[in-house]
């Protein structure tokens, strides 16, 4: 500190006035009275850098604004909600905590972090910000979401316009000269949000394209050194890891690629919602994703409890599901409103059905394609953005620009929604159109519930045979199958082609119709009556109900099946070793819960157990159920309907299994009961 008084008396002399500091790297509180002395500001290296590059205020104004998309999907506001302790894999296999993770950007490691929509990569950059911002460290990691700036190229008009988004401009250039001496690791969320300005179908130009918009990124890695980086986007973005990393300006063979896991563990699903609800279950239907836990867990606790009782609650949720992600990318990119984006999706979804399974994909023109037919215009500008990362899509392998749905499940409830949409709105494209793909269970539900006898649904079947896409024909009729109904007339409805995922005649009078040609995935026989029915000339993979071919009822005629079950049947229940009222019991439980469709009318229970109905033990059953609100009784068309609450449905799985071994209160009751 004297050379400093000497220097800074000698510059005096000069007419030149002279700040001094003393910056050490050890314990300088023992010399800030000495320095104060001298005229000489005395730094330990944290203290400097909190008052001239803002390290302390950074950190402070950093956490109060949104991490990416890591925020309450209503509000917009950070999201505040306890982190679920997840493992982010690499190609190996081996798995990384978030400790782990800081721990590589500490020793200066580049890792690049991948995942699907709602998969939590901008929660794991927002946790990974907070311990490194808690750690001992005399200069803070720098946080950006690469979607607030779009066309900057290098990395001070990034560092600018992220300072400035914070109210602390004053600290931009010392800022930018710090991190030019690679003092602070770096956190960029969202390489696949900073924006292409063109959309094209050829490949090559949209490789190009991509790699344009990421200027910026390459300017910081470039400029970053030695400094730890993690980089966050969506994995399909890139059509290989090899694009991505020359994108990026890394190195394939020095860079840790991460993947996030697609959905929850069982056990870190729970974790999540124990810790941010009152919940102690969850629907069985609903997906583990994060983004969905996430929005469950901001419903209240009765809206949940309807979720998980209600006849619909799947659907309901699927649909508010659909709606929050698409608002939710729209505010990423207002320049396509939500109702554009859920259109897009759900064309491309129909779409898809055009193809088989394993011929499944979607090219970048047919991505064009839907948004001319749902907008009237082609993509341009700003709207590219969204088609290049559209939610529920992900890439073919590891190369090519094709896309393919990645959740089977959410592209069969887009189905349902879809051709819900074509039959209302009466779309002659459909009807002309030559689907191969069923739908699946979800899909069925949700046209199930759009479905007036008589109505525009009917019709539009109709339309459909005419204009021969036979597949919307054989929607149609599980759709019936698995509603409430008891009697269901399809008024000489014949389909001649298509398949058919599920076909239930379960509890059901099915009259007036003729099926031939299809190919049947799931069959299942059990308590059906038929009148003027037939199904013929047709294929089933996997028949449940009866034990072979001689037991199919007359209606079905040269009709090949490759796989028989009939050990779950009711009318295998009569064979058990157990009294009459245990039979029956059985036979109520495994209607109401795992029979398809949504509920059961209680005069249907009775129907393929008559050989040991115990109408005694029937009553007491069905009173012990409703008082214990284990199904709650809705008033039907033609009478009472029984709706199982799903959250129950593990115990009533254990009971039907292990029976005198369960112990459960349901199974004594009727212990003690005689035939």
């Amino acid at each position: 500190m004297s050379k400093l008084e000497l220097m800074r008396l000698a510059l005096l002399q000069k007419k030149i006035f002279a700040e001094c500091h003393f910056v050490t790297a050890g314990d300088h509180t023992s010399l800030v009275e000495s320095g104060k002395a001298l005229g000489i500001d005395v730094y330990d290296l944290k203290s400097f850098s909190a008052k001239y590059i803002g390290s302390d205020l950074y950190v402070r104004q950093r956490e109060k604004a949104p991490f990416g998309s890591a925020v309450h999907p209503d509000t917009g506001i950070v999201d505040d909600s306890n982190y679920a302790q997840i493992k982010y894999i690499d190609k190996h296999g081996v798995k990384y905590s978030v400790s782990d993770v800081s721990e590589a950007l500490r020793d200066g490691r580049k890792v690049v972090l991948l995942g699907e929509f709602g998969t939590g990569k901008s929660r794991c950059l927002m946790e990974v910000f907070k311990k490194l911002a808690t750690a001992e460290t005399s200069f803070a990691p720098i946080s950006i979401n690469l979607r607030d700036n779009w066309g900057y190229r290098k990395l001070h008009h990034i560092m600018a316009n992220h300072f400035e988004g914070l109210g602390l401009s004053s600290f931009t250039d010392n800022v930018v000269r710090s991190l030019q001496r690679n003092n602070h690791i770096l956190l960029l969320d969202g390489f696949d949000e900073i924006g292409s300005q063109s959309w094209s179908g050829d490949a090559k130009r949209l490789t190009e394209t991509r790699k344009r918009s990421l200027e910026g990124v390459r300017d910081i890695i470039s400029t970053c050194t030695t400094s730890g980086i993690l980089i966050t986007g969506r994995e399909h973005y890139f059509a290989t890891n090899s694009e991505m990393v020359e994108c990026l300006g890394l190195s394939l063979s020095t860079t840790l690629v991460l993947n996030c896991p697609d959905e929850f563990t069982e056990a870190e699903m729970m974790d999540y919602i124990r810790s941010n609800t009152t919940l102690t279950k969850v629907p069985e239907w609903m997906p583990r994703k994060p983004l969905i836990c996430q929005l469950l867990a901001k419903l209240p606790a009765t809206e949940v409890d309807a979720l998980q009782t209600g006849a619909n609650g799947e659907t309901m949720f699927f649909e508010n599901v659909f709606d929050t992600i698409c608002l939710r990318e729209t505010k990423i990119n207002p320049s396509i409103v939500k109702e554009t984006l859920k259109d897009i999706l759900l064309f491309l979804a129909q779409k898809t059905r055009e193809f088989s399974v394993d011929q499944e994909r979607i090219s970048t023109e047919e991505i064009n394609q839907a948004f001319y037919e749902v907008t009237g215009y082609s993509p341009i500008d700003e709207s590219a953005i969204l088609l290049q990362r559209l939610p529920y899509l992900g890439r073919i392998g590891s190369g090519g620009s094709d896309r393919i749905f990645i959740d089977s499940y959410a592209k069969d409830g887009l189905r349902g929604l879809a051709i819900v949409n074509a039959c209302q709105r009466v779309d002659k494209r459909v009807s002309s159109a030559r689907w191969q793909q069923p739908l699946a269970e979800l899909g069925s539900k949700i046209m199930a519930q759009a479905i007036n006898p008589g109505g525009a649904v009917e019709k539009f079947v109709k339309l459909c045979i005419i204009h021969g896409n036979e597949q919307v024909a054989c929607d149609y009729v599980t759709a019936r199958l698995i509603s409430a109904e008891s009697v269901i007339d399809f008024q000489n409805l014949a389909v001649s082609d298509g398949r058919f995922y599920l076909l239930p005649f379960i509890d059901v009078e099915v009259k007036n119709l003729n099926i031939s040609g299809v190919e049947i995935s799931k069959l299942t026989i059990e308590a059906a009556r038929f009148i003027n029915v037939t199904i013929q000339d047709s294929t089933v993979d996997f028949c449940k109900g009866v034990g072979s071919i001689d037991k199919l009822p007359d209606v079905f005629t040269t009709v090949e099946v490759g796989i028989f079950d009939n050990a779950s049947s009711t009318s295998r229940i009569s064979e058990l070793d157990i009294t009459d009222a245990q039979k029956t019991l059985l036979a109520i439980l495994k209607k109401l819960f795992f029979q398809s469709g949504v509920a059961r009318r209680e005069d249907s229970l009775l129907r393929g157990a008559d050989k040991y109905w115990n109408p005694a033990a029937a009553s007491e059953v069905i009173r012990y159920l409703e008082s214990n609100k284990i199904i709650r009784r809705d008033r039907g068309e033609a009478g009472w309907l029984l709706v199982p609450h799903r959250k129950y449905t593990k115990r009533i799985a254990d009971i039907i299994e292990l029976q005198s071994s369960c112990g459960d209160e349901l199974w004594k009751l009727v212990a003690v009961m005689r035939a």
